[in-house]
């Protein structure tokens, strides 16, 4: 249920650490999964509409989950996590859905703001080199 939902893990929306490891430090290849990421979500997270039935409600929630994993965007996978295992038993009703649907965006937004502040630094960080 949603009441039990933790309002915010502790860390960053997107951790850069882990981002860095997982393109072994290639800012180009970095900006190319955080695009990729970006345009995922934008699909799945459709799926997330409280109007979605239960089945493929979770299966978006997992999607995104192993996104949000992907970049090290640790909290919004938590979250889609918990909305996930709320599917797997069974039925869920439209609020429930919304009250995860609600979270997961206002994470989402989180994320969505991190992944440009991270864009900037990278294009700063290529302006310095040239």
């Amino acid at each position: 249920m949603m009441d039990s939902l933790p309002l915010h893990l502790q860390g960053p929306v997107v951790d850069r650490a882990h981002l860095e490891r997982m393109t072994g430090g290639d800012q180009d290849l970095a900006l190319e999964v955080l695009g990729l990421f970006r345009e995922q979500v934008e699909l799945w997270s459709r799926l997330l509409h409280p109007s979605t039935e239960t089945e493929d409600w979770g299966n978006a929630a997992h999607t995104v989950k192993g996104s949000a994993r992907g970049i090290g965007a640790w909290p919004l996978a938590e979250l889609c996590g918990l909305a996930e295992q709320a599917s797997r038993q069974g039925p869920m009703s439209r609020d429930e859905k919304q009250g995860f649907y609600d979270a997961i965006t206002t994470e989402l937004q989180a994320v969505i703001g991190e992944i440009a502040v991270i864009e900037h630094h990278y294009a700063l960080a290529g302006l310095r080199q040239a």
